[in-house]
């Protein structure tokens, strides 16, 4: 099974609940062979919306399925550290708590603002607040973050 099945199997189903798909991915974990599905909407999304897609992912896909080994479904969110993969995405956390990698640095701080060219993040640094513009090249990881 070519794992854009899941794509077109999900397509009616998220446009109809304002879902997103954000990954699908085929995993070996502890020796059991997993296909994981991270849905996601724009607001966050809930336990009950992730169960809704599992039952109407599972009550599709085993028309499509029947040359793959045995295999678990899983349908999760991306998760509260999901990883920010295209400008849009940065655009869309501009406000949030976000860590971004370089090399030989890494940040945490508050997504400012976000164009074509660069970032920039406010973070503090030993007690005292700054901003810090990042190009998009220099980038090795973007993700949010949970403030601790």
């Amino acid at each position: 099974m070519e794992l854009n099945v899941v794509n077109k199997i999900l397509e009616p189903y998220l446009k109809m609940h304002d879902l997103i798909l954000y990954d699908v991915e085929l995993v070996k974990e502890f020796g059991y062979l997993i296909l994981r599905v991270s849905i996601d909407k724009k607001d966050g999304i809930d336990v009950d919306s992730l169960a809704m897609v599992n039952e109407y992912l599972s009550e599709r896909i085993e028309a499509y399925d029947s040359d793959m080994p045995e295999y678990m479904l899983e349908v999760c969110s991306p998760g509260a550290e999901k990883k920010l993969r295209s400008l849009d995405e940065i655009v869309e956390a501009i406000g949030c708590y976000i860590h971004v990698e370089i090399e030989g640095m890494i940040y945490e701080g508050t997504l400012e603002d976000a164009d074509d060219e660069q970032i920039v993040m406010r973070i503090n640094a030993k007690g005292r607040f700054k901003k810090v513009p990042i190009k998009h090249e220099q980038i090795k990881l973007i993700r949010l973050a949970v403030k601790i």
